[in-house]
């Protein structure tokens, strides 16, 4: 992804009288000050060390600023994206763990489940984001966190399948505008040389939920599983329930308000959110007031708008056929005959998959960071052919072949599938960074397209009453990956043909900052 827009425009902010002697000291780094107190931001050279971590290259109070935002605002993301992952996904641990036979579950209902729990998601994802642009953020966001608990705390006491789905609605809904909204923010405050870790980082959390949920189910199942007459799921709900409640306290107090709205606090002093700013001057500007119908007719005559949510939509479908492990691993149960695998066993082994992801994400962004230009679709184009690739496999390979562990590879290595969601937020924000509501709007779109198809596909894909033995499904999921694949080098294309044209405009108006633009904003 191009440099370009970290260059142009420069910026200038006006700096606090009482911290004014500070911010000298600042501007000493970062540029003269102006006689009006303000001083103009200068990008600050960049070294191998920023490919370490990016504020190993910057003038020590900006390194003091970037750590606190790393220790704020990546950790209350991260927290919540992984409590959001727990609720989300609980629900297979609890199935294969006991709630399938409580409840008699013996049909699809656990694809219904997770439909309606798709639809609320979907339904909120809009509306959430761009809201999220004219509150308070820090609030708005634990309050998505607590409700999400209530209902996670619900669960532990259903009595039928009909509450469930009211139930996963609920948590469906209040979980809709989080990841979005965190990514949202992320974007308002670094750079794009700096952003891709940072929302990998957050992103493998998605993993880290899951991961920690099959720890989870297999410790309570083990430990509480019939304490107090409640059975080891109902426990896990509990129990995540207490788990989500702290991370949203957490949130409440150190997410930071958009850079527009931010104010000094008990983390950030004044000083720090002016430069806050005058890093990112797209962002100085509060928004207020309601969205003007010519702004959401502009945004719908760019590609952006329908081709990053199509992409996003095929990758999503591309990586579900790892889902299946978990049914695979209990298929080797046979009902009359001694279990080959534990419960704890069946909520385990799956967890690879997570491990894989999470590994493969982190270096999956650190390469695409040291590409030429921090190119994006370099990364997104590796994952995409893994969704064609592992899928077909799957579907072409015996369920039970002579050597399990065969097959037990297969799974595991279907999570590279997974590695390149990071980058696509990355990339979506970046390039819509100079327009904020247009990039809360396309960002939202992105999710709520991909959880369109997620709400119906898998109920014919991979349906529960089938589940290991899933072949059509897999070649369908394949077909996702190469689409995946086709869209990516579209995207590629009108990105760079967007680049010419930004160059040309440049070079029309100021061939010296056409020239700097030229060297810094190069993509392969």
């Amino acid at each position: 992804m191009s440099q370009t827009q970290d260059k142009i425009p420069q910026s200038t902010f006006v700096v606090d009288e009482k911290v004014l002697d500070m911010e000298s000291r600042h501007a000493a780094h970062h540029g003269a000050l102006h006689e009006d107190g303000g001083a103009a931001y200068t990008e600050p050279k960049r070294t191998w060390r920023s490919f370490v971590w990016s504020s190993l290259d910057v003038p020590s109070d900006e390194a003091r600023f970037l750590t606190k935002l790393d220790l704020t605002l990546i950790s209350a993301s991260a927290l919540g994206v992984m409590c959001r992952y727990l609720d989300q996904v609980n629900i297979t641990n609890a199935f294969n763990s006991g709630m399938k036979e409580d409840l008699s579950l013996y049909g699809n209902e656990l694809n219904y489940a997770n439909a309606v729990w798709s639809a609320a998601y979907v339904f909120g994802q809009v509306p959430s984001n761009l809201l999220l642009t004219r509150v308070n953020a820090p609030l708005y966001i634990a309050f998505l966190e607590l409700a999400w608990t209530v209902f996670t705390f619900a669960t532990a006491g259903v009595k039928d399948v009909n509450q469930l789905y009211v139930f996963r609605f609920f948590v469906g809904l209040f979980e809709a505008g989080h990841f979005p909204a965190v990514m949202y923010i992320c974007s308002s405050y670094y750079k794009p040389h700096e952003l891709a870790r940072r929302n990998t980082i957050i992103q493998v959390f998605t993993a880290v939920g899951p991961l920690f949920s099959g720890f989870l189910m297999a410790a309570v199942f083990s430990g509480l599983d019939g304490v107090r007459g409640l059975a080891g799921w109902r426990w896990m709900y509990i129990v995540c329930g207490f788990v989500s409640f702290p991370c949203a306290i957490w949130t409440a107090f150190a997410m930071p308000q958009l850079p527009g709205r931010a104010k000094p606090n008990w983390i950030f002093t004044q000083a720090e959110v002016d430069l806050a700013r005058a890093r990112m001057p797209t962002e100085v500007k509060p928004l207020t007031g309601l969205f003007k119908w010519k702004d959401i007719k502009r945004w719908h005559t760019t590609w952006h708008v329908y081709l990053f949510p199509l992409l996003f939509t095929f990758m999503a479908q591309a990586s579900q056929s790892y889902g299946s492990m978990i049914f695979w691993v209990k298929s080797y149960n046979v009902k009359g005959q001694p279990p080959v695998f534990s419960v704890a066993q069946i909520n385990i082994i799956p967890l690879g998959i997570n491990i894989i992801i999470i590994v493969g994400a982190l270096l999956n962004s650190w390469i695409s960071d040291l590409l030429p230009g921090a190119a994006r679709w370099p990364g997104i184009l590796f994952a995409s052919f893994m969704g064609i690739i592992f899928p077909i496999a799957l579907a072409a390979t015996p369920v039970h072949p002579t050597h399990l562990a065969s097959r037990w590879v297969l799974y595991y290595l279907n999570a590279l599938v997974a590695t390149a969601a990071g980058l696509m937020w990355t990339f979506v924000n970046e390039v819509n960074r100079n327009d904020p509501e247009k990039r809360a709007y396309v960002s939202a779109m992105m999710n709520a397209f991909a959880y369109i198809f997620t709400a119906w596909v898998p109920i014919f894909t991979f349906p529960t009453n089938l589940q290991p033995y899933i072949v059509t499904g897999n070649y369908i999921t394949a077909g996702f990956g190469a689409a995946s694949v086709v869209t990516v080098l579209v995207v590629r294309h009108l990105h760079l043909l967007d680049l010419k044209g930004q160059q040309h405009v440049q070079r029309s108006s100021s061939p010296e900052d056409s020239e700097s633009a030229k060297d810094t904003g190069k993509v392969v």
